[in-house]
């Protein structure tokens, strides 16, 4: 009996590693791109972009932050869920999370504010291109 329950153990342990967020060192192609919103007038000089390597961050005007991008995971229970890892001010460790919904052929929601839709624009004006 034994072995038996030590196989079903090992089963049950590698079923749930199988299906938790799968982690990449870049982030895929679906989320890459300069993202911005107009369904808030107060969004209207933000924007940011997720390239391979960087998360650059719009602030508004010509103020922003450029991250290295350390790691992304992917949870694709329900509507695809994106971590991006990146390494703060001062060293810190922070994350960036984002859904993707295919509507208008791809759009970012972040989870605090569903509402509000990023579209890819890759024409906006932003300060470090």
């Amino acid at each position: 009996m034994r072995p038996c329950r030590r196989f079903l153990a090992s089963s049950a342990f590698l079923l749930i590693c199988a299906c938790g967020p799968a982690q990449l060192d870049t982030p895929p192609a679906s989320i890459e791109g300069l993202w911005t919103t107009t369904d808030d007038p107060r969004y209207a000089d933000r924007a940011f972009e997720i390239t391979e390597e960087f998360l650059y961050l719009l602030q508004g005007g010509d103020t922003f932050s450029v991250y290295r991008i350390r790691g992304v995971r992917i949870d694709d229970r329900e509507l695809p869920h994106y971590t991006i890892e990146y390494r703060g001010e001062e060293g810190i460790m922070s994350e960036l999370r984002v859904f993707l919904t295919q509507e208008d052929g791809g759009t970012l929601l972040f989870p605090n504010q569903m509402q509000m839709k990023w579209q890819s624009d890759p024409d906006a004006s932003v300060p470090w291109r």
